[in-house]
Parts: C-alpha cells; structure tokens; sequence
C-alpha cells in the first residue's frame, strides 16, 4: 500500500482528545475516543457520500493510519474526525481499540445478514480474532450462534463468548453439515459469514447455509 519506512504501526486505535483542529465540532479535548484507519477521504465520489456500510470503499483518501501514516501505537496520534466516534465511560481503550477494524468489519458482515431474534447465523471461523467478536454481537441481538473452527482452544473461546452449538470442522464437511442440520431442522443456517481464509471453508459455508440464505465472506487486513 505504498509503505514509505520508518511507519509507526496499527490500525486500531482509541484514545483521549488532546487538541481538535478548526473543521471539527464533534468532539471536545477530553472526549474518549475510537478511531478508524482512513485519513481524509476526498468527500467528492459516491462512496465517500454514501451509505455508511459502503463507505470503506474510498477511492481517493490521503492514507491509512498505521499503513501510510503513522498510526496509534505513537503516544500522540493525528486522525480524521469524521472517521471517529465517542466512547462510553464503561468501555476501556482496550476493548475498544479491536472495534476499529476486526470489530467494523465482522458488524458489516451481520448488519447485511438482517436477521432476526431467534432466527440462525452460522459463523466459519467463529472462534478467531474477528469470530468471536461476531458471536458476542450476533447473541447481543438475540441470534441463535452456530461457531465452526478447526482448532480445540478456537471453539473452546467461542463457547465462552457465548455460542449457542460449538462445530468441529475438522470432522469433515459431511459432519459439519449434519450437525448444522440437525439443529436447524434440517433447513441449515439463515445465514452464514466466513472468516476463514481455509481451502475448505467456502464449500462449507455454502453448505452449511439454507436455500435462498444469505452468505458473506469478510475480507480483512
């Protein structure tokens, strides 16, 4: 992404508002906040005027904080104020910090799923980094989780992050898909999101989800 060295990393970033530039009246020195990874989209093109689920499709910004600017593991950090939000006092700089990427991108994947309370969402890779973020947020909802990973400690943190039935992947896709169906009465998921990179986790996820379901796959950095 045209990296130029020396570049002070992460893409995560939350913090404490020390000084506000002359263009912003959203925020106040003092405010909590989280910020996202974009700097100065050009405000001209659709997609940065648009639908704020599409809004990371900016083709024309001045850089990515951690990317090509310096981003939030410096002590003091320079970020674009329409790209940030306020923080409750209950929620620590830490916990927040993860939302600002691995957060955004697994909500995007279920705010377009528009399920319902009760109704099924089958997560690939639901006990890694973005996975079982999206287990909390899709129970938050009152969605009944379906957690699929392939490794022991991956479906042990999405059973403590609350998933409704842990499946193991590694039992093969012919195991997967009845178990899934099993306790979706035989009609799979009413929607699925993919996390895994996994040579076999699209076929799965196709699988594991019902007729005239929904899919996504959730590119991440």
């Amino acid at each position: 992404m045209g990296t130029q060295l020396p570049c002070i990393a992460s893409h995560e970033g939350s913090g404490t508002v020390v000084k506000v530039g002359s263009a912003i009246n959203e925020f106040e020195v003092g405010d909590r906040v989280l910020c996202f990874l974009t700097y100065h989209r050009c405000g001209v093109f659709s997609d940065c005027n648009g639908s704020e689920a599409d809004r990371q499709y900016y083709p024309n910004v001045e850089g990515y904080l951690g990317v090509s600017r310096d981003g939030s593991f410096a002590e003091y950090e320079v970020v674009d104020g329409r790209e940030c939000c306020l923080l409750p006092d209950s929620v620590s700089f830490q916990t927040a910090a993860p939302l600002a990427c691995a957060g955004v991108t697994v909500w995007g994947g279920l705010v377009r799923a528009n399920l319902k309370a009760e109704e099924s969402f089958a997560i690939i890779g639901g006990g890694g980094g973005l996975g079982h973020l999206g287990i909390q947020f899709a129970k938050a909802l009152g969605l009944y989780v379906i957690a699929i990973d392939a490794r022991g400690e991956a479906l042990s943190l999405a059973k403590e992050c609350g998933a409704d039935i842990l499946v193991d992947a590694r039992s093969g896709k012919e195991k997967v898909v009845e178990q899934v169906n099993k306790v979706t009465g035989g009609q799979g998921a009413d929607a699925m999101l993919n996390l895994s990179d996994h040579e076999s986790a699209a076929a799965i996820g196709a699988a594991v989800t019902k007729m005239h379901g929904k899919s996504y796959v959730c590119s991440f950095c």
